[in-house]
């Protein structure tokens, strides 16, 4: 699903829907959410009439020439209930066929900070339903000095700290963007002009773990003095991650004797070629076990529950299960437990959290750790060697070829030795024996 939220700065002046149109008829979205529409009464009517028949809506009226929200969704998409208790932001519940429902909370926050207090509050008791939630629009307010360009310098006010604390007690995640850093501009000229980036997206971890591979794209300001932002909740593209070596593996001694017996194969060739040769070779290995025996510990868990369920239940219609049962029953607890034990394991390894010594089997929070990690690390766009942004993998995967391959692809021209040591170049005896004698607890 794609999501725009756009502070379209008046929805009534010419340039407005022509942009619109320009913007639906490009990147498709199903849900639109504008802010500070300036529109009332006749107003909005001829707004909703130009619209079409294709586009359901809900509205909230400006108050005078300021404020107004709408949203428009796609007949036939998805269900969308609404609901607007603040006139900062406006809720919409989406279920989309045979999935659970998830919040968007449109945000259009006020200028002033004792205001936005009402609105931080308002998000706060929503999140505390525990419904996977997604907060996208103009929060009229930055967080740190790098969000500001131009104007007075940055200082840390108390709007801003409230900001932060809002975010940080909430557990929210930046769902980050590519495209233009700032996405609000004063359009100031000279030494008055500011950038800020206002309009953003934020998600709890529960809606980032349904939507792991969501992307924010802050799209040219046109229109307005805002940029407007698409949010995608999916992506087709994807990649095949390398090799690692799974914690979970150690559980089996098998994989000891499967490491042993590949280093033991004779290989011809130098000390660096018989290393890379066995490591390959331990790799292929280790994958083929895995596959034929260790298979998907995710899928085994479903399985031995579902055993489990099936001869409780025939325990709890017929009475005590012969002894064979039984025995069945107490080996699928004991591989339940050990099937735990791996996923804790597993989910812990990925998250990469250090300072976790004995969890409590709470592989959730591993899990949300990995997806949230994985979503802050992602490479979205770059830039190539003219300068210019390149969004999508495709492109961006060409970027990184092109730039590795520019400087470590030989030179055969005039001068290209230069590059290199001279054959006479060397290191004395005492520096040799300093550089290959062995480490110390000391260094170490």
């Amino acid at each position: 699903m794609r999501i725009l939220a756009w502070n379209c700065r008046g929805a009534a002046k010419p340039a407005f829907m022509s942009s619109f149109k320009r913007l639906v008829q490009l990147h498709c979205p199903e849900i639109c959410f504008l802010c500070e529409t300036r529109l009332s009464g006749d107003g909005l009517g001829r707004l909703r009439r130009r619209l079409g028949r294709d586009w359901e809506t809900y509205a909230v009226e400006s108050q005078g020439l300021s404020g107004g929200l709408l949203i428009l969704w796609r007949r036939g998409v998805a269900r969308i209930d609404v609901f607007h208790n603040c006139s900062q932001q406006v809720v919409m519940v989406v279920s989309e066929p045979e999935a659970d429902p998830w919040v968007l909370c449109g945000v259009y926050a006020s200028t002033d900070y004792r205001v936005r207090r009402i609105l931080w509050q308002e998000i706060t008791n929503l999140l505390a339903q525990g419904i996977p939630t997604v907060a996208v629009g103009d929060f009229n307010c930055i967080q740190s000095a790098d969000e500001k360009r131009g104007g007075a310098p940055f200082t840390d006010r108390i709007d801003r700290r409230e900001f932060r604390d809002f975010v940080q007690l909430n557990g929210l995640v930046d769902l980050g963007f590519s495209g233009p850093r700032f996405t609000w501009c004063n359009n100031q000229p000279g030494g008055a002009r500011v950038w800020e980036r206002l309009d953003r997206a934020f998600a709890s971890p529960d809606w980032i773990l349904r939507f792991p591979t969501c992307r924010v794209s802050h799209l040219p300001r046109i229109a307005s003095d805002h940029c407007l932002l698409l949010i995608s909740t999916s992506s087709v593209l994807g990649h095949q991650s390398p090799f690692r070596f799974e914690k979970i593996w150690l559980s089996y001694p098998q994989s000891w004797d499967i490491v042993r017996d590949a280093w033991r194969v004779p290989v011809r060739g130098d000390a660096m070629r018989q290393v890379s040769r066995k490591l390959e070779l331990t790799k292929r290995r280790l994958r083929r076990w895995n596959r034929e025996v260790v298979g998907d510990i995710f899928r085994r868990l479903e399985g031995v529950e579902e055993e489990i369920t099936a001869l409780q239940r025939r325990e709890d219609l017929r009475g005590a299960l012969p002894e064979d049962d039984m025995t069945h029953l107490r080996g699928l607890l004991a591989t339940h437990h050990s099937l735990l034990r791996q996923h804790e394991i597993f989910w812990r390894q990925k998250s990469r959290v250090q300072w976790v010594n004995e969890g409590d089997r709470n592989t959730r929070f591993f899990h949300r750790t990995t997806v949230i990690r994985r979503q802050r690390s992602m490479i979205h766009s770059l830039r190539d060697g003219s300068g210019r942004r390149v969004e999508g993998e495709p492109a961006v995967g060409q970027v990184l070829l092109d730039f590795f391959r520019a400087r470590w692809t030989e030179d055969e021209g005039p001068g290209a030795d230069d590059h290199f040591p001279r054959v006479d170049a060397g290191i004395a005896d005492d520096e040799n024996t300093t550089l290959i004698r062995p480490v110390s607890a000391e260094e170490v």
